[in-house]
């Protein structure tokens, strides 16, 4: 990736909302002119939380480095399993960032882009924030 200048390290659009509907929480991330919001939710135990943050020049370098690096500007538009019969409908997901040229918009409902895990914890390392992904390790 060609290096920036700091003011533009900053992204045009960041937006990433992540909900598991079975225990209730809620992850949101959004860029608001020039921080970022942190929300989360959850329900047992109860907990609410809003954080806000302003990454310097190095935590945006690398944010945007590692998320080229798992190609987040090449995820489908929609990644989806409908549930039928049997299967529980557990969580969802939406991404959208625009950065310089480079954007992506992206939802998912129980399905996820290959490289998703990864970019849960390229998220966690922006925000010093743990996300409570369906899918843990």
């Amino acid at each position: 990736m060609e290096e920036k200048q700091p003011h533009k390290l900053v992204p045009d659009k960041l937006f990433f909302r992540y909900k598991i509907h079975q225990t209730n929480y809620f992850f949101s991330l959004n860029w608001e002119g020039n921080i970022l919001v942190v929300k989360q939710f959850r329900k047992h135990p109860s907990k609410y939380e809003q954080i806000e943050i302003v990454p310097d020049h190095e935590a945006w370098a690398d944010f945007w480095d590692e998320l080229s690096i798992i190609d987040v500007w090449g995820w489908f538009e929609l990644y989806e399993v409908k549930c039928t019969g049997s299967c529980v409908a557990d969580d969802e997901w939406r991404v959208y960032i625009k950065f310089g040229d480079e954007h992506v918009e992206s939802y998912g409902s129980n399905s996820y882009p290959p490289t998703f895990r990864d970019f849960i914890k390229i998220v966690e390392e922006l925000t010093g924030v743990v996300i409570e992904f369906i899918h843990q390790d």
